[in-house]
């Protein structure tokens, strides 16, 4: 061998041993609890990996106690309060509950979650949002690395984020188990819609053509409305195929008696409040159109549903996540404890704000939970959960896939039909 080659050799191993000692192996960098005050002390580029000591009684609650849905987040809070045992005078309760008011706002809302994550260290948030604070919300815990589970509405708001859950029948899952009962149990085939022309009443709207479509139904039509209308004469003119006008025509000769409308499909959703459900149906009997299955979503679920024309909703079909007079005992022990700490019968709200607090206590106690990450993986497996809203899992997008509550008018009064 030549000189020249032997030392091009010796060269490359030197190269080589040099990159080995330089290099230094990948170490993944796992959070590491420290005290809170030993925190602040510490430069910023330190802290993303460092969490706080938490109390593994502390639940930390982030509630609109003010503002114009202050009557919301009181309702929750006391249903947590239920939850965690606070009027139970045999067996002092360990839980500590502590709430910051988030009046409804985003800035407020994720102030609040910073606050009682690493200054109050509490183990869990629950937060009942609305869709404008639910990602300022979901953004803050992941930061903070704080478990939060959200009541809200908000679709996807736990995507992304290891720490968010999300606790609450998403329009999604409403909408899939009204058409679904209306096709497999109503025997529907044909759908059209009436829907309110905001964002809400289009997402739904979006989801109801999927589902129909999915499960091999048919949408004929589709119209909106004016939030604030009253008068549904034109639209129901264009559901019946300008059957109406031809009617009133026909009416104001008087040449003929006015024949009953009659429409090709088999069933209306209408995604709206119960006020705009009593006065759509009131005017669809009005002209006649009759035979036609409603079907609707959680916000016809009002004591007042009933209390105004009723008749016209006979046969009516919605879905939601709690129903009082539910066939469940936990849903019936849950009204009885309720109605003895506070003297009213509870609605949605406290029934999901007390499941949601009843799943984070149990899943501490039964797992000997001490860290928020246990937390975490331990939420994950939750599976048949049973309570006041039926059985309750969390699926890999740490959604909450609920049993809803399938509610059928008959003669008047509402009944749970699945």
């Amino acid at each position: 061998m030549k000189r020249s080659e032997i030392f091009a050799r010796i060269i490359i191993l030197l190269l080589i041993a040099v990159i080995a000692c330089c290099a230094k192996p990948k170490v993944v960098q796992e959070p590491i609890i420290v005290p809170p005050e030993k925190i602040e002390k510490l430069p910023e580029v330190s802290r993303p990996f460092l969490v706080p000591e938490v109390d593994r009684y502390a639940l930390g609650c982030v509630l609109p106690l003010s503002g114009p849905y202050a009557e919301l987040g009181n309702k929750a809070l006391d249903a947590i309060l239920l939850s965690a045992g606070m009027f139970d005078e045999k067996n002092k309760s360990l839980w500590k509950v502590i709430v910051q008011d988030s009046r409804g706002l985003p800035q407020e809302t994720k102030t609040a979650i910073e606050h009682l994550a690493n200054t109050k260290n509490v183990i869990a948030i629950i937060a009942v949002t609305g869709t404008a604070e639910a990602l300022e919300a979901a953004r803050e815990a992941e930061k903070t690395r704080v478990p939060l589970i959200l009541i809200t509405s908000k679709e996807g708001v736990s995507l992304g984020s290891e720490y968010v859950f999300q606790h609450f029948l998403t329009p999604t899952q409403q909408v899939r188990a009204v058409v679904s009962y209306a096709i497999n149990d109503m025997n529907c085939a044909m759908f059209s819609a009436l829907y309110p022309d905001d964002d809400y009443g289009q997402e739904m709207i979006k989801i109801f053509r999927e589902e129909v479509a999915r499960l091999g139904g048919k949408v004929e039509r589709v119209i909106p409305y004016g939030k604030k209308q009253t008068d549904f004469t034109s639209e129901i003119n264009k559901l019946t195929n300008n059957q109406v006008a031809v009617a009133k025509k026909s009416a104001a000769k008087k040449t003929e008696v006015p024949k009953r409308i009659e429409v090709n499909f088999e069933a209306l959703f209408i995604p709206d409040s119960y006020r705009r459900v009593q006065l759509i149906a009131s005017q669809l009997a009005f002209y006649d159109v009759r035979g036609v299955k409603l079907l609707g979503t959680s916000l016809w679920n009002s004591p007042y549903l009933l209390k105004k024309g009723a008749q016209y909703l006979e046969g009516a079909v919605f879905v939601d996540s709690f129903f009082p007079y539910a066939f469940y005992r936990e849903t019936n022990d849950f009204i009885d404890i309720y109605y003895t700490a506070y003297g009213r019968d509870p609605e949605n709200i406290e029934a999901l704000a007390y499941d949601t607090a009843g799943i984070i206590f149990n899943t501490i106690e039964t797992k000997g939970i001490q860290t928020r990450q246990e937390l975490v993986s331990s939420l994950m497996g939750t599976e048949n959960y049973h309570g006041a809203t039926g059985t309750v899992s969390f699926g890999y997008d740490r959604v909450a896939h609920k049993t809803p509550f399938i509610l059928q008018i008959k003669n008047g009064k509402l009944e749970q039909m699945k």
